[in-house]
């Protein structure tokens, strides 16, 4: 049977405290009232998980207004709102690109343009803006982005697949939920 603890490379999807994070997912209820998409607005945030030290902490990486950097994953496995995609085969390749990738990425500036496209999309006005990824490494990301990104580059499953910058937490929640990936 499956793990059903986070790995190296599995994404997680939790709810965090603020207003900030609350206007996140009352955007994501309207982008669903709106659009009639499906936009669960269970979480705000999105971290991937890169590794777990000698301590047994498990660390993962994560796009924020500081730039990407790294979290202990405690608090974020601790709440009954946190959904990962334990159950999404991935090999140990894709597993180490998906790390390596997210190291080489630390310290890469948030991506106020592509919250800007958030803001757009949750508004149904995403025709007005929809920046997109290059094949170069991002300049600029969000936590879903950088998951995202991550993703295309080790050839996994995500929920674009076309690399737009305005992916949210909404959109990886309702993809490992519909996909079964979580445990």
């Amino acid at each position: 049977m499956a793990s059903t603890v986070p790995q190296p490379g599995d994404v997680i999807a939790v709810r965090t405290t603020g207003r900030a994070a609350g206007l996140i997912r009352f955007g994501s209820a309207l982008r669903e009232l709106l659009t009639g998409t499906a936009a669960p607005d269970l979480d705000n945030h999105i971290a991937v998980v890169h590794h777990k030290d000698k301590a047994g902490t498990l660390w993962c990486v994560e796009g924020r207004p500081g730039g990407v950097g790294w979290r202990d994953a405690k608090a974020y496995l601790a709440s009954p709102y946190t959904v990962s995609n334990v159950l999404q085969p991935k090999t140990a390749d894709q597993r180490k690109l998906v790390c390596a990738g997210a190291l080489a990425l630390i310290g890469t500036p948030y991506d106020w343009e592509g919250i800007a496209a958030d803001a757009a999309a949750d508004l149904d006005l995403s025709a007005l803006w929809h920046p997109a990824f290059g094949a170069e490494v991002p300049g600029h990301v969000v936590c879903s982005s950088l998951a995202e990104w991550l993703y295309l580059k080790a050839h996994l499953a995500c929920p674009k697949q076309e690399g737009a910058r305005e992916i949210q937490p909404a959109d990886w929640t309702a993809f490992m939920l519909a996909n079964h990936y979580s445990a």
